[in-house]
């Protein structure tokens, strides 16, 4: 038996299709099917997703990817939760550098209670931006997850929005003048110069940021 082939069997008794499993692990569906042939292991980046896609053991699915162990990753739970869950919802995956917003580069699964719990926005209004550069470091990493509520079109408060110019999107840390309507737009790395908007009730943006996910590989 090849090292994948007990992968394969499992999504196929949990009916989970290549281009979910491409989806849920933000992966190319080639790269998928490469995998299940045995011609490549999981990256160190997708470990984590993967474990928690195909609801195994993150511990022993690290070791057996790695070579450390030929011990067949166990189940980690009772049942397969992360499609059959009517809690679970998913939404899209923007690649900022290559993408426009409206172009979703892949899914990311959501827990509905836990934005409940938190008092964020429904899901619907949620989009996931993979970043791009250092102008937000050390906040904001280059292939940080960052979290967008695309309801916000307006700044009414000091925070991180998001802006499109042109064909590009933009995040950057906006301070408001509640005095004289100015507004400061700020790269918390101070290696780039702020701008000043002498009336910030004309800056309009595609959301603010509501959360940032560290990517450390």
């Amino acid at each position: 038996m090849k090292k994948w082939d007990w992968l394969r069997d499992h999504m196929h008794e949990h009916n989970i299709s290549q281009q979910q499993a491409a989806d849920a692990l933000l992966w190319k569906k080639p790269r998928i099917s490469e995998l299940l042939c045995s011609k490549r292991d999981l990256p160190v980046s997708k470990v984590f997703l993967a474990a928690k896609f195909f609801n195994l053991d993150l511990e022993e699915l690290t070791k057996y990817n790695s070579g450390f162990s030929d011990k067949i990753p166990q189940i980690a739970g009772k049942s397969m939760v992360a499609h059959t869950d009517k809690n679970i919802v998913c939404v899209d995956v923007i690649d900022a550098q290559h993408n426009s917003f409206f172009s979703p580069l892949a899914k990311w699964p959501l827990d509905i209670k836990l934005l409940k719990n938190l008092g964020l926005p429904s899901a619907n209004n949620i989009k996931i931006i993979i970043a791009h550069g250092d102008a937000m470091s050390p906040t904001i990493n280059d292939r940080d997850i960052v979290a967008i509520d695309t309801t916000v079109h307006l700044p009414q408060h000091d925070g991180m929005y998001l802006f499109k110019v042109k064909d590009e999107l933009f995040i950057k840390r906006i301070c408001l003048n509640q005095f004289d309507g100015t507004a400061d737009i700020i790269s918390d790395n101070h290696l780039y110069p702020k701008i000043t908007v002498t009336n910030f009730n004309k800056i309009t943006c595609l959301g603010k940021v509501i959360a940032v996910s560290k990517l450390y590989i």
